[in-house]
């Protein structure tokens, strides 16, 4: 009866190898062919997705007066052309949405709701991941700030 080598994945070869410092068993069976795990694809496909910052507010050092602060010079409109850099630096797919969120005080759902009633295009990615990006936007537009003094 033959059994499985557990050391080198082959049915075979028991009477070559004792599995007691079994070192060539490629060589010594002929019929070994190793684990192979098949693909019904021809080529590696690029990843349709890109990973998305989840980082707490605590990660990149904002507390919540630095955030009310942001925010404040967001809704003012002094520095439009800095948030969206930023915003694009972010995410360039959701720029325009993460900028609509937090220039008029929208949550994703709220949004979502817009999307629903056909007054705009449907948001690209789940709740999770447009805060994570909006978290992430929040943290470049600190440090731009940061640069000019603010």
């Amino acid at each position: 009866m033959r059994r499985k080598c557990h050391t080198c994945l082959c049915r075979t070869c028991l009477n070559v190898c004792k599995c007691e410092g079994c070192t060539g068993k490629k060589e010594s069976c002929g019929r070994y062919r190793g684990f192979k795990q098949l693909s019904i694809f021809d080529t590696p496909q690029e990843p349709q997705y890109h990973s998305v910052p989840r980082r707490s507010w605590e990660y990149y050092g904002i507390s919540k007066e630095r955030y009310r602060q942001l925010t404040e010079y967001i809704q003012s409109g002094r520095y439009a052309s800095l948030a969206s850099q930023a915003a694009h630096t972010a995410n360039e797919t959701i720029a325009e949405y993460i900028l609509l969120s937090v220039k008029e005080n929208k949550s994703y759902d709220t949004l979502r709701v817009k999307w629903e009633l056909k007054e705009m295009e449907r948001i690209p990615y789940c709740r999770t991941d447009f805060y994570g990006i909006r978290r992430y936007y929040f943290s470049i537009f600190n440090e731009k700030m940061k640069e000019i003094g603010k």
